[in-house]
C-alpha cells in the first residue's frame, strides 16, 4: 500500500485539474455527484442520464433532477446490478436476489434449490438465463426460467460474471482470486492463460473474441484464444489497481479501482487519471454506462467517513 500511494503522488504532480474528494470537477471530464448520505457506494447501473441506480446499504435512484432512496426486503449492501429494460433490473445483496418491476423491489424464492452465502455478481442473457456469483467455493448459480441448479468455477471467490451466452455452447467467464474460468460446453474450465492468475474482480466484453479482465496485477485482454496484459510500462507511473471495467464500444473501455484510479483504453492504450488528494484516495468499486456520453463510478471515501462516493462522466 506504501508503495501505491508514493506511485499516486507521483502521478498527480503530474496531472493537471485533479480535485480533492470534497466536491468539483474531477480531470477528464469526470464530475463528481452529490447523493443521500450513504455508507460507501457499491454498485451502479444506467440505463441513460435519467435512470441511474446505485447500490448502498439499499438503493438509490436518480431520475435526472434528484436522487431517491427506494426501499427494499433487504438492508445489506448491494454488490451488483445487471439490467435488461428499465423495469426489469437484478441486484445481489448478502444472501438474495432482488429485482425491480418498474414499481418495487421484490426478492426471490429460490425455493430451497440453491443456498448462496454471499453473493458478488449477477448476470445474464434473459430472465430465463441468470446467473449469480458466490464468494464460497467458486459457485455459480443458474436460473433458467424454470428451476436454480449450481456449477463450480475454477476460480476462488466468485467476484464477476461476463459472457455472451449463458447457456451449452457459452462463454461465459468468472473472475475472483485465483484467476478466471470459462463455462462453454456446458462445464468450467481455468483460463487464467498466465496473466491473470493472480486474481481478477472486474469483467465485461463485446464478443467471444473481445473480453476485459482487469485486477490488483493485469489489465487483461482476451482475443478468443489468449489473454494479453496490456498494463502500460511501470515507468509511465502508471497505477494498475483496478476493480472494475465496462466498455461503451472496443476502443472507448473504462476501468476504475484503488486510490481513486480511472483508466481509459481508446483501442490502442490505456490512459489514467486519479480521484482524490494524497492521502484519501477513494477506492472505486464499479464502474457503468449507458453510452459514451453516460459513464458512472462509485465508491467509498478513505478519510475514515466511509461516505459513498459518486462520479458521472458526459461527454
Amino acid at each position: 500500500m506504501y508503495d501505491r500511494r508514493v506511485r499516486a503522488l507521483a502521478l498527480v504532480a503530474l496531472l493537471a485539474g485533479v480535485t480533492g474528494c470534497g466536491g468539483g470537477a474531477v480531470d477528464g471530464g469526470w464530475q463528481q455527484v452529490a447523493v443521500p448520505a450513504s455508507v460507501g457506494a457499491t454498485a451502479v447501473w444506467s440505463f441513460g442520464p435519467a435512470d441511474v441506480w446505485v447500490g448502498t446499504e439499499g438503493v438509490l435512484h436518480f431520475d435526472g433532477r434528484s436522487w431517491t432512496e427506494i426501499a427494499t426486503p433487504t438492508a445489506g449492501l448491494v454488490a451488483d446490478f445487471w439490467g435488461f429494460a428499465p423495469d426489469d433490473l437484478y441486484a445481489v445483496s448478502g444472501v438474495t436476489l432482488l429485482r425491480w418491476d418498474g414499481a418495487a423491489w421484490s426478492a426471490l424464492d429460490f425455493g430451497g434449490a440453491i443456498a448462496p452465502t454471499d453473493l458478488q455478481s449477477v448476470w445474464g442473457t434473459s430472465d430465463d438465463d441468470l446467473w449469480i456469483g458466490d464468494s464460497l467455493n467458486s459457485r455459480v448459480f443458474h436460473f433458467d426460467g424454470t428451476s436454480w441448479s449450481t456449477t463450480i468455477a475454477e476460480t476462488i471467490d466468485v467476484e464477476d460474471l461476463w459472457g455472451v451466452s449463458g447457456g451449452p455452447g457459452g462463454p461465459l467467464f468468472a473472475c475472483g482470486i485465483f484467476g478466471i474460468s470459462r463455462f462453454a460446453g456446458g462445464a468450467w474450465s481455468a483460463a487464467s492463460g498466465g496473466v491473470a492468475a493472480g486474481g481478477a474482480s472486474g469483467l465485461w466484453g463485446f464478443g467471444a473474441a473481445d473480453v476485459w479482465a482487469v485486477g490488483s496485477a493485469a489489465l487483461a485482454h482476451w482475443d478468443g484464444s489468449a489473454w494479453t496484459d496490456t498494463s502500460p510500462d511501470p515507468s509511465t507511473n502508471f497505477i494498475v489497481a483496478a476493480e472494475s471495467v465496462w466498455g461503451a464500444a472496443p476502443d472507448d473501455v473504462w476501468a476504475v479501482g484503488d486510490l481513486g484510479s480511472i483508466d481509459h483504453w481508446d483501442g490502442t492504450a490505456w490512459s489514467q487519471i486519479l480521484e482524490g488528494a494524497f492521502p484519501y484516495y477513494p477506492t472505486l468499486t464499479k464502474v457503468h454506462g449507458s453510452s459514451v456520453d453516460d459513464v458512472w463510478a462509485v465508491g467509498v471515501s478513505t478519510d475514515g467517513k466511509n461516505s459513498g462516493v459518486v462520479l458521472h462522466h458526459a461527454r
